[in-house]
């Protein structure tokens, strides 16, 4: 199932909407959010974390990690 999900990078104020498979991993999220930044390498540690702050295990699928239809999550380098 796709779902619609509001990206945000560490050190950038807007979002980016992400259209995406719910089996795809948290990783494999993470890494197409930081494909469009300048501030965060595409390789390397990051976190990522959900709209309550709560970390999110990098080998979850996003319907495991409990994303959903309009969540938003955030990339942070570690």
């Amino acid at each position: 199932m796709l779902v619609h999900l509001f990206g945000f990078l560490h050190d950038d104020f807007l979002g980016r909407v992400i259209v995406t498979p719910s089996d795809q991993t948290v990783a494999q999220l993470a890494l197409q959010l930081r494909a469009w930044s300048d501030g965060l390498p595409a390789a390397g540690a990051c976190e990522v974390t959900d709209e309550r702050g709560r970390v999110l295990d990098p080998t979850w699928t996003i319907e495991r990690a409990g994303l959903s239809g309009g969540d938003l999550f955030t990339v942070r380098p570690r």
